[in-house]
């Protein structure tokens, strides 16, 4: 193999090493301001579709900077609300609402840069319709677009969901591992070496 080729080979693996690295996931802060001035605020990791932010985990969130209970993985469960538009039925749900049947789907939460396409309950228990403590949640399942808290002192705190008053950004920018670096630089070296030796 000539040095052209070598070159080539390097480029490429370089460019799809440092590709994985900036497709990885991303922690992000987040906060919802209440219009009584009530903050709901936490961190979550997940992966940047567009708009949209999709496979939620590491959740946490505190109202009013109390932290909510999580599980033993120190993590929140995430759920999203999912309508049967095709059912008749009315059925009364855990949030208090009665409309058409309808589910929390687990692992199918969705958050939004700009808020809009928010659709998640943020909840300390593996079961949305039984017993749990804190929550918090943005979407269509208390009422569209609405945004509801309960943190861990039994305070409740309800709205219709503003936008403009919710905000969600990268913790840091993410960075190159080192291995990366490391690893086209010493494989520029060598190539430099073999170079002067022909």
């Amino acid at each position: 193999m000539n040095m052209k080729n070598i070159l080539k080979l390097v480029g490429i693996t370089f460019a799809l090493l440092v590709n994985t690295a900036v497709q990885a996931d991303i922690t992000y802060d987040y906060s919802y301001t209440f219009d009584n001035g009530e903050i709901v605020s936490g961190s979550f990791t997940g992966s940047e579709n567009g708009n949209l932010i999709t496979n939620l985990s590491n959740i946490t969130a505190s109202l009013n900077g109390i932290e909510f209970t999580t599980n033993a993985s120190g993590s929140l469960y995430a759920f999203s609300y999912v309508p049967d538009n095709l059912s008749p039925d009315l059925t009364s749900h855990a949030s208090g609402v009665i409309g058409p049947r309808a589910a929390w789907a687990s692992g199918s939460a969705v958050a939004s840069f700009d808020g809009t396409g928010n659709n998640f309950l943020f909840i300390d228990s593996i079961n949305p319709d039984g017993i749990f403590v804190n929550y918090f949640a943005i979407g269509s399942a208390f009422g569209g677009a609405s945004s509801v808290a309960k943190g861990s002192d039994g305070h409740f705190v309800n709205e219709i969901f503003s936008p403009a008053r919710w905000s969600v950004i990268a913790q840091t920018p993410v960075p190159v591992p080192a291995a990366v670096w490391l690893f086209g630089t010493a494989l520029l070296g060598w190539l430099g070496v073999n170079k002067r030796r022909h």
